[in-house]
């Protein structure tokens, strides 16, 4: 009997100290968690001002993101230290209405996809969040370009903000995400290297 309190008491001890120490999230029974990121608004590399061909957006009053419509090519896999060698990555641009915040999360993927955007780790998000980035982030001066003053550098060129950036697969497939802001939750879904008809 004083065997099993013992076990119980250490079992206590380790949960508390995985949960305060924060590595809880690497633990085994934590990987099936979504891994949730903020992606910052200095990682934006443009303003456009309407949507690029193959884009669709989603949301009311003209959508507050929008994916790519399309079969998205599979690239180049991930490196042998990386841990992901058997992944390859599908290169494409999110874009997000510069007054919005909106989040995506992989709801439905070949084993083991991952988003990887901003400074996200390698491997560690199945889930972001992004914006709204209207008011935040350096100011930038005018140049011979014809960027206006102000942040992001030509912010007066449109309404959506582009961040670089993709997701990992190991294997072709469909990708289900759940594209959310605000009251809306909206189910998109992504072609990577393999049609999506029977899903959407």
């Amino acid at each position: 009997m004083a065997e099993l309190a013992r076990i119980v008491g250490v079992a206590l001890v380790a949960g508390l100290v995985l949960g305060c120490s924060g590595s809880a999230a690497d633990h085994p029974e934590a990987k099936d968690q979504p891994r949730h990121r903020v992606v910052k608004c200095i990682g934006v590399i443009d303003a456009i001002p309407e949507l690029v061909p193959g884009y669709t957006a989603y949301g009311a009053d003209g959508g507050f993101v929008a994916l790519p419509s399309g079969v998205l090519q599979l690239g180049r896999s991930g490196s042998a230290v990386s841990g992901h060698e058997d992944y390859r990555f599908a290169k494409f641009g999110l874009l997000v209405r510069r007054s919005r915040q909106a989040s995506l999360g992989i709801v439905g993927a070949p084993d083991g996809a991952f988003l990887d955007y901003g400074e996200i780790k390698l491997g560690s998000a199945s889930a972001l969040t992004v914006g709204p980035c209207d008011t935040h982030g350096p100011l930038c001066e005018a140049d011979a370009a014809g960027n206006a003053p102000g942040w992001p550098c030509g912010a007066d060129r449109g309404e959506w903000l582009v961040w670089a950036g993709g997701i990992w697969l190991n294997e072709p497939g469909c990708v289900e995400v759940l594209a959310s802001s605000d009251d809306e939750a909206i189910h998109v879904w992504l072609a990577v290297g393999a049609s999506c008809d029977a899903e959407a």
